[in-house]
């Protein structure tokens, strides 16, 4: 390896789990559990009050012989003590498998609770990834998850369902970090349309931005896959040309299973080896501090962040540029470019969400700030970024949102 010429000269994919994907498919949930093994699931949810979800698919696993109990406390932006208390709720209840039902705080819950379980139930917050201890030689000590999870998706944007890791907000540190754990992967997703054109729209438009923020970041992030490259542009696409519509009409039915193609491929991008960058490492760290939802920090973040990062991404961002429908013949890099951002600050308008403005719109406070990218230092979103980290540069771009 020569790592005078690479920055990051290995790159690592994560075995993508089963994936079954259609209209109605949430029916297979108990031939999918007993394909895993699993005689007695814990469901790990948030609950998805009025949707009548839970009780539709707990239904159909008890319909197939499999033993349900519930677990309906994880929150947005699930918390240490709520995965500790999943933990236990597995040991009590003997569950030998979960079944994840919601958006990725849901999934994220499941992971993290089958790896305190698999590690005799250590906090989980000895699990976090980060550059400081390096998190490469951490997860060695670590042992693999042992029980399945089967995750089923009800919102079109983390993606979580199939990547193998998770987030966790460590209320100790005030901060989002990641868990990576071996084998903590989902063994199977169920990716049903049927069930994302339930959310409300402001939810919608939420997530969707999510999915488009993991295309864009892992399209131009410098933690490359070169499995990925055509993949990130797909999800781009298909969001570009889908989500205003789904945002607005869940019910029709094209924008619906196209987002919800788009959420699962961003999580594939992610998995196969391309990394995040600023947009996920600040936002994640807005959303510890206030509890936003994680997919609006993102897109309160993004036009900023990816102004920032413009000057060493020209050529990314005319592809990306064309590939949301602009027509970039006789334009130069950096006009194409700009065309990019001018897109992604329409694309936000037209889902009427806000840039920016993190006071006014999530509460966060001055003093905060510092905090933000002390936290952000310490985070491999930093490596992937296309822009190399710089304290003073992040914190003034942070009080040019506030």
């Amino acid at each position: 390896m020569n790592k005078e010429i690479f920055e990051f000269p290995l790159s690592y994919a994560d075995p993508l789990p089963r994936i079954c994907t259609g209209w109605g498919s949430y029916a297979t949930a108990g031939d999918e559990c007993k394909r895993a093994g699993i005689k007695k699931a814990l469901i790990v949810t948030t609950g998805l009050q009025g949707t009548g979800v839970i009780d539709e698919i707990k239904s159909s696993l008890i319909y197939h012989g499999v033993a349900t109990e519930v677990f309906s406390k994880v929150t947005s932006n699930p918390k240490d003590y709520e995965v500790m208390e999943a933990y236990r709720r597995l040991l009590e209840t003997q569950s030998d498998g979960v079944v994840s039902i919601g958006g990725g705080s849901a999934h994220d819950c499941g992971k993290m609770a089958r790896a305190v379980l698999a590690n005799g139930g250590k906090p989980i917050t000895d699990f976090v990834a980060c550059l400081d201890p390096p998190w490469m030689e951490q997860i060695k000590q670590f042992q693999a998850c042992t029980i399945p999870q089967i995750a089923i998706p009800t919102t079109a944007g983390t993606g979580a369902e199939i990547t193998s890791l998770a987030t966790l907000t460590n209320t100790k540190l005030r901060a989002k970090q990641l868990v990576l754990v071996p084998k903590i992967g989902p063994v199977t997703a169920i990716v049903d349309p049927l069930l994302m054109r339930l959310m409300p729209r402001t939810l919608a438009a939420w997530t969707g931005f999510d999915a488009f923020s993991h295309a864009l970041e892992t399209f131009v992030s410098k933690v490359q896959s070169p499995y990925t490259y055509g993949t990130c542009l797909r999800g781009v696409q298909l969001i570009s040309e889908n989500l205003r519509e789904f945002a607005f009409n869940r019910m029709n039915h094209i924008a619906c299973e196209r987002m919800t193609w788009a959420s699962t491929t961003g999580g594939i991008c992610m998995a196969l080896g391309s990394g995040a960058g600023m947009v996920h490492g600040l936002a994640h760290q807005v959303s510890a501090l206030t509890d936003c939802h994680h997919g609006l920090a993102n897109a309160a973040m993004a036009l900023a962040v990816e102004s920032y990062n413009e000057p060493v991404c020209l050529e990314r961002f005319a592809l990306l540029a064309g590939t949301m429908g602009v027509d970039t013949r006789n334009l130069s890099k950096i006009q194409a470019a700009d065309k990019f951002l001018q897109e992604m600050e329409r694309l936000l308008m037209d889902l009427e969400i806000q840039p920016g403005h993190l006071k006014d719109q999530f509460g966060l406070k001055k003093e905060d700030l510092s905090h933000i990218v002390k936290i952000f230092s310490n985070d491999f979103a930093r490596e992937g970024n296309p822009r190399l980290f710089n304290y003073e540069e992040t914190l003034q771009l942070l009080e040019s949102v506030y």
